[in-house]
């Protein structure tokens, strides 16, 4: 059986830790990123099936279109699903930036597994 990779960018080292290991115990193999640049450059290389990626911005109220380019653009690498705490959120869609989701935090973690798997199972619609 083949292991899904995938790629996680999360700042909050607490959380971050919880998301290794929650996702390792799913089977998948984890490669933390320590930037957007570096999940950015391991996506585009093909070197996972996924992406998780805290996206906090440059902006806790508004999204800037240089910040949507960014999320465009990794999404065009591989599936994408967004965790953020930022109060754009609540007015932005995962559609709108290309993503398979955009997850507020705090979350459910048992849904967040489920939709990183469902991510990586089943095709985009």
């Amino acid at each position: 059986m083949t292991r899904h990779r995938a790629l996680l960018l999360e700042d909050d080292l607490a959380l971050r830790d919880l998301l290794l290991e929650a996702l390792g115990g799913e089977g998948f193999e984890v490669h933390a990123c320590d930037s957007f640049e570096q999940v950015l450059e391991a996506a585009a290389s093909g070197a996972a099936d996924v992406v998780v990626a805290d996206f906090w911005g440059g902006s806790q109220r508004t999204l800037p279109d240089s910040d949507r380019q960014e999320i465009r653009q990794l999404c065009s690498y591989l599936p994408v699903v967004l965790l953020t705490g930022r109060t754009w959120a609540a007015d932005t869609t995962a559609e709108e930036l290309g993503a398979r989701a955009l997850i507020r935090k705090p979350f459910d973690l048992d849904y967040l597994l489920k939709i990183v798997e469902t991510t990586v199972t089943e095709p985009q619609s």
